[in-house]
């Protein structure tokens, strides 16, 4: 793993609600907050993902377009190796100490930057918060706290610009679904809610 400093929070100030397990739908006004949290700070990544004590804020942004969602297979060379070969739905990373001084403006740069370096993609008015995904049934999760967005467009050639993300395809609700089993489980988790 790298020694990048990432965005984390400890636990016990994360709003209880936003840990809840699954999907939690969440107001601007709600990531507003959290994003501009006091108790926000940059901790070295190793240590980081071995410290369920505090949890790492991601960008987990969904695509769809016309013809469904966007999803992948994390490489052998992802530098999550928990999750290696595993399909994924949502595309992000870790907000970084690059990124600049914590807050909204950090975090959106950190989001821009992470699609641009997998997916090759740039800002824009399309995207929407949905909510926060948490799950601590696992090592990765316990970890983890994602920021969930939706990003609308219109063609179906986004591609990846990364080794890590293989097999890209956009597929519908039902398709995905009936793959459930080799998603990650954010993406699992995800699934109810994109299938109304």
């Amino acid at each position: 793993m790298s020694k990048a400093s990432i965005l984390v929070i400890a636990r016990n100030h994360i709003p209880e609600q936003l840990l809840k397990h699954g999907f939690n739908p969440a107001s601007e006004s709600m990531v507003k907050a959290m994003l501009e949290n006091p108790q926000l700070f940059f901790m070295d990544r190793d240590l980081a993902e071995n410290d369920p004590n505090y949890k790492q804020l991601i960008p987990y942004v969904v695509f769809q377009s016309p013809k469904g969602f966007f999803n992948y297979q994390r490489g052998k060379a992802s530098s999550e190796t928990r999750l290696r070969l595993l399909r994924s739905l949502g595309v992000g990373g870790h907000i970084e100490k690059e990124d600049g001084d914590i807050g909204q403006s950090s975090y959106l740069k950190g989001l821009w930057r992470e699609l641009n370096e997998e997916v090759g993609v740039g800002p824009s008015n399309n995207i929407k918060l949905l909510g926060f995904i948490n799950d601590d049934s696992n090592d990765v999760g316990k970890v983890h706290l994602g920021i969930v967005h939706l990003y609308q467009i219109e063609t179906s050639d986004l591609e990846s610009k990364e080794l890590n993300l293989t097999d890209c395809k956009f597929s519908s609700i039902q398709d995905i679904k009936t793959n459930e089993e080799s998603f990650e489980t954010w993406s699992r988790l995800m699934m109810p809610y994109l299938d109304q």
